[in-house]
């Protein structure tokens, strides 16, 4: 026991005086939750629209209104021979939303309106997205000029259990920790094992009177305390800047950690 502990203490040493593998222990997995918390979002914005409205009529221009007040698209001009299709075919929009010119009159007369939706669908969850968000401002358009009766037999009322704000930092920062913990300290441990021969080392290790048991352990429960340092600052600075704490007993985090 005493050999594992004196392996564990000069693991720290070595460990200390390396700047490269102190970077690599703890800047890396900052910036990594960095990256991760900002970079990646699960909802789709800034969504490039075109609209083609034929009609022109105040209608048209109040249904086009509640698609860009949804602050989910941003309206794309373009001209050409097909500006929906064009626009589409080139990347500049991602969808595009034809008004025919009879679409007011339609509406006035009790008619069927039709309106046609184009949808890029090389990025399948965009496009039901998509797809989803006009459908719904498409209801409320209705709902809003009296199409749709006020009142239905069922109301469902749908409450949010987890994370009702919809924060996008619980979902990510959290998946985050497990990414950040699962790769840096088993990689630490890797190359404190190989940097022993690299440097040579290993050779005093097989003139030594240690087992291969006693080193093994030894790397292992230095490599073991610095993740847990590594742990509590990735996971204390990710409470700092993203604001998460802990809303259950900690314990079960802190065994599973």
């Amino acid at each position: 026991m005493k050999r594992i502990f004196s392996q564990c203490v000069k693991e720290i040493a070595q460990f200390r005086r390396d700047r490269l593998t102190l970077g690599l222990a703890f800047l890396l997995p900052f910036l990594t939750l960095l990256i991760f918390g900002f970079a990646i979002r699960l909802e789709s914005k800034d969504i490039p629209l075109i609209v083609q409205d034929f009609d022109r009529t105040n209608l048209s221009s109040s249904y086009i209104e509640r698609l860009y007040a949804t602050n989910q698209f941003v309206p794309k001009q373009w001209s050409g021979g097909n500006p929906a299709r064009d626009a589409i075919d080139r990347g500049i929009a991602k969808a595009a939303v034809i008004i025919p010119p009879q679409f007011s009159r339609d509406i006035q007369a009790g008619r069927n309106a039709k309106v046609q939706v184009l949808i890029d669908a090389t990025d399948v969850n965009n496009a039901r997205v998509i797809r989803g968000s006009i459908q719904r401002v498409t209801n409320f358009f209705m709902q809003d000029q009296g199409l749709l009766p006020d009142k239905s037999i069922i109301t469902p009322r749908i409450r949010l259990w987890f994370n009702p704000g919809r924060l996008e930092s619980l979902y990510i920062v959290p998946g985050t920790y497990g990414v950040v913990l699962w790769i840096f300290p088993s990689l630490l441990t890797a190359i404190a094992m190989v940097r022993e021969k690299e440097k040579g080392t290993i050779l005093q290790v097989y003139a030594s009177s240690i087992s291969a048991t006693e080193l093994l352990l030894g790397k292992g429960l230095a490599y073991l305390l610095i993740a847990i340092t590594e742990a509590l600052v990735v996971i204390g600075l990710g409470s700092i800047i993203f604001q998460l704490g802990v809303i259950s007993n900690p314990i079960t985090l802190l065994i599973g950690t």
